[in-house]
């Protein structure tokens, strides 16, 4: 097969088509649209998105002063001797203030850190996004497989029961044995069974379906253009992965994130330089109200603190192991799109032979019932044919499907499977999933500024 005829597959509409009558058509924009809007996993991402930009917003509050109110009121009691009983109380109120001016720039690097987090959670959420989409576009082409498998099962089984009913007419006739009977008995009950295990391999497919879609299936159509989703090489696709990959960018945020936790760990065992404030008022209970404030500066540096040399080495493996895990998780992406590049190009060769191994069967299953109508073949040769017939039937949808899936796999292996690059049809989204509000069109007014 040439490069370029697999090249072209990106533009060819696939031909799996299961749509009963009366049903409306399903196609799978509408599944991957309906998955992208009602799915919990991409919502739980998003709000993962929005968790980390709050958190932005907290480490950004160690640069901030912090301002208190308290009030006290006390009363004790001295016993000097002498049966006496001297008592006083005091009382207070009043604001304080407390601001950082100086942490060894530990405030900054908790701030990077959680900016690198946000990062970190944005190309999460895309990858989970990636994740949804491929395995609603997997369980549509799998519904789509079984439901044609379980027709062609179907239909074998009428086959099967028309031939039992000739092996009795004959055999009433005297022309067939009581073999032929038992032949096409024994044929009708595996092709029943294998019909059976059909269903339960739908029923499987379609809970598979429902459980990313969010609805059962309806109607599906098997057909989808890919267009000019598809990479036009294998070095294109591993370029495309490895340089946009939301997996790979998630990692190399994890990796600026566990730096700049090391740099505040190593920050939080320096100085610090504070600013302290407070003004009240006392004597509220007594014979006077009398008002006092107090402003300093403090500093503090660290001598001795035992938990510094376990601390840094904590902060230390982790930063070694967030490196560990993005060469990890490279090594997972060009696998993914080495494995779906093969995929694709297997499954097409397998279509095109399926494809001539499906006509020769016809003519072959043809060949064998003209046979046995002469009395040249038996009606196990009959069976034998319908069976090679049904096989490679269903080699080809089998093929088809795994086309599709490979495809998007691919997809999804270079970093480019979204809503957006599909073109669904969804509300548009900001990064935390918070829709993108719509201008407001102004209403037409006429040159006096009156409403037209």
């Amino acid at each position: 097969m040439s490069l370029f005829k697999f090249i072209r597959f990106g533009a060819v509409a696939l031909v799996l088509t299961v749509m009963p009558a009366g049903a409306q058509a399903q196609s799978l924009n509408d599944a991957l649209a309906h998955a992208y809007s009602n799915n919990p996993d991409i919502a739980s991402a998003f709000m993962s998105v929005r968790s980390a930009r709050e958190a932005i917003r907290v480490a950004q509050g160690g640069r901030l002063p912090t301002i208190g109110a308290g009030a006290s009121f006390e009363q004790t009691f001295t016993f000097p001797g002498g049966g006496n009983v001297n008592y006083g109380t005091t009382d207070q109120i009043g604001l304080n203030y407390n601001q950082t001016l100086f942490d060894n720039y530990a405030t900054d690097a908790a701030i990077r850190a959680a900016e690198a987090k946000y990062d970190a959670a944005v190309q999460g959420a895309r990858n989970t996004e990636q994740n949804i989409l491929l395995s609603v576009a997997t369980a549509y082409f799998n519904v789509v497989r079984d439901s044609r498998i379980v027709q062609i099962r179907q239909e074998n089984i009428g086959f099967v029961r028309a031939q039992l009913q000739s092996a009795r007419d004959r055999l009433e006739l005297g022309e067939g044995t009581q073999l032929d009977v038992a032949q096409a008995q024994a044929g009708l009950a595996q092709a029943e069974a294998a019909h059976l295990a059909a269903i339960n391999n739908l029923r499987t497919s379609e809970a598979n379906f429902e459980r990313y879609v969010g609805r059962p299936p309806s109607g599906l159509s098997g057909s989808y253009n890919f267009g000019g989703l598809l990479p036009g090489s294998l070095d294109g696709a591993l370029a495309n992965a490895t340089s946009r990959h939301p997996a790979l960018l998630a990692t190399q945020a994890q990796i600026r994130a566990a730096q700049h936790e090391a740099d505040e760990t190593r920050a939080g065992f320096g100085p610090n330089i504070s600013l302290s404030g407070s003004i009240g008022a006392g004597g509220f209970t007594g014979d006077a109200v009398a008002g006092q404030a107090r402003v300093g500066v403090s500093l503090s540096v660290p001598i001795y603190t035992p938990q510094r040399g376990p601390a840094m080495e904590l902060a230390n493996i982790g930063q070694i192991q967030s490196e560990l895990q993005a060469f990890a998780t490279r090594d997972q992406v060009v696998e993914a799109v080495r494995q779906a590049w093969a995929g694709v190009q297997t499954s097409t060769s397998q279509i095109e032979s399926a494809t001539a191994a499906v006509a020769a069967s016809r003519l072959a299953l043809q060949a064998t019932i003209d046979q046995n109508e002469v009395g040249q073949a038996t009606t196990l040769d009959v069976l034998d044919a319908r069976a090679s017939l049904r096989n490679v039937e269903e080699t080809l949808v089998s093929a088809q499907a795994q086309r599709s899936i490979a495809g998007f796999s691919l997809i999804a292996a270079t970093g480019n499977l979204s809503a957006q690059s599909l073109g669904l049809a969804v509300q548009p989204r900001n990064v935390d999933g918070t829709p993108v509000a719509t201008p407001v069109q102004a209403a037409p007014t006429d040159a006096w500024g009156n409403l037209r």
